[in-house]
């Protein structure tokens, strides 16, 4: 019993001095690496503020501090950059970008005259509906993932109070479905904006298509979200350009002429864009 539990410790205590095989080097020099721009979460226990994917398949996390890695989210891209090691080795490299060689528009223009309003979609995106409601169905699937409808005659939920596409609007919960909604307001009533993905959906595309959907949106008729001409004016007299940031905890307006374009749907945090 006693040489049975002294073989045991010994086994174990080998193993325990088996070092970790040892992991290849990562690539020397400029990389160039294509694949879709994917945001994340971002994460003290690594890096990276965003992922590329090909094929469904992770293949590196990237960060940059000379490209706006936000600007090409949902798009396949080529990046060109160097690899450099992640906080823990054995997780995915950091490709850290220097430039874009090359970005496909992945997206078409699209616009109803009925809901008055216009926007870049994803050329795999199919439309079904006319008028008042309006779903955009991805290629394969049977359920939307995007859904607009004119709420009439109906008050404003309460929710977060954000901007999209120049327009006061609230995020709210859909009590019965439990899904995240966007309500701009309008006269009359309000737009309904539903982001319903499934769960066959690569959810982080999904979303970072969703986010690039809402950037895009230009609406009219519906109500201003510049705030007070005295907001707008002394927004403009700080030195606001295009590009700044907006929105957040802060509320911070952008002047006459631009919109918040939102870039992070959770935090309500976007930058001032011109209106064209």
């Amino acid at each position: 019993m006693r040489s049975t539990l002294l073989l045991s410790a010994f086994i174990l205590l080998l193993a325990g001095c088996t070092p970790k095989p040892e992991l290849p080097p990562l690539p020397e020099g400029p990389q160039t690496l294509t694949g879709t721009v994917v945001p994340t979460t971002i994460s003290t226990s690594r890096r990276g503020t965003h992922v590329l994917k090909a094929s469904g398949e992770d293949i590196a996390y990237l960060e940059s501090s000379t490209v706006n890695l936000r600007e090409f989210q949902g798009r396949s891209t080529a990046l060109r950059g160097h690899f450099e090691h992640n906080i823990d080795r054995e997780d995915l490299p950091v490709l850290v970008v220097e430039s874009v060689v090359s970005s496909e528009e992945s997206v078409r223009p699209w616009s109803s005259s009925s809901l008055s309003l216009t926007a870049e979609v994803p050329t795999r995106w199919g439309v079904s509906g006319t008028g008042a409601a309006v779903a955009f169905i991805p290629v394969g699937s049977l359920h939307p993932v995007v859904g607009l409808a004119f709420k009439a005659n109906t008050p404003m939920p309460s929710g977060i109070t954000l901007t999209v596409g120049g327009a006061k609007a609230i995020r709210f919960l859909d009590e019965l479905s439990g899904e995240q909604r966007i309500a701009v307001e309008r006269s009359g009533g309000y737009l309904e904006i539903a982001f319903t993905p499934q769960r066959e959906d690569d959810l982080s595309s999904a979303r970072a298509e969703w986010l690039a959907f809402l950037r895009s949106l230009k609406i009219s008729g519906a109500v201003s979200a510049g705030g007070s001409s005295r907001a707008a004016v002394s927004s403009a007299s700080s030195g606001t350009r295009d590009g700044q940031p907006c929105g957040g905890l802060a509320g911070i307006l952008c002047p006459a002429g631009f919109y918040c374009a939102i870039t992070d749907l959770e935090q309500n945090i976007g930058v001032c864009r011109t209106i064209e």
